[in-house]
């Protein structure tokens, strides 16, 4: 357990992996930490809308049922993704800042870099990649994965050696820079533990 102590200086972490990695698991151990912030803040993928509780996500059981849009309507939803992160920021995201608190993303766009089919697009990845230089970034990317294997007995949404390309493109995805890798075939209080040290040594 962390201590009490309230902090002016904010924070926006964002928890990315594959179905089945624990995120809304460790969020939700995380939330009921006493971390050093004026209050906690959660938001699912877009920050547009106002937060919303923990649980409130709409559960996707086959994320890769309908197929990928156009092209043209590929690189529509790319733009409106600028839309709604940087007035999600402006309206949301930067009033929570200014109050001190600690503003927590299950999921964000880098999500749409690795499964890019669970978001229905059809345009090149490169341009995704680009596009993603006018997203608002949070200060820290925890990236959950851990042996495929593991991950496939928790969920089976997608077929295995997806999940493997998952798994493999997270990891790369979490060498970037403000991007940590985590390894979720742990207990889940020590993979909150290991977030909260993080968060606390920012």
């Amino acid at each position: 357990m962390t201590k009490n102590i309230k902090n002016k200086k904010p924070l926006v972490i964002s928890f990315l992996g594959p179905d089945g990695s624990g995120k809304s698991t460790v969020i939700e151990g995380v939330i009921k930490e006493k971390l050093p912030f004026n209050g906690t803040s959660y938001f699912h993928l877009k920050p547009l809308h106002p937060a919303r509780a923990l649980g409130e996500s709409v559960v996707v059981v086959d994320p890769h049922k309908y197929p990928p849009y156009s092209m043209l309507k590929s690189y529509v939803k790319l733009a409106f993704f600028i839309y709604q992160y940087n007035i999600g920021w402006i309206k949301n995201v930067l009033p929570l800042k200014k109050k001190g608190n600690l503003v927590i993303f299950d999921r964000y766009y880098h999500d749409l870099l690795v499964d890019n089919r669970r978001y229905r697009y059809g345009g090149n990845i490169k341009i995704a990649k680009f596009i993603s230089k006018f997203i608002p970034k949070p200060d820290i990317f925890f990236v959950l994965t851990t042996d495929p294997k593991v991950i496939y007995t928790r969920k089976q949404e997608v077929p295995f050696n997806e999940l493997e390309r998952q798994v493999s493109a997270y990891q790369l995805l979490g060498k970037g820079q403000n991007f940590r890798n985590i390894d979720v075939n742990r207990q889940p209080e020590v993979i909150v533990n290991e977030v909260c040290a993080i968060i606390n040594n920012y």
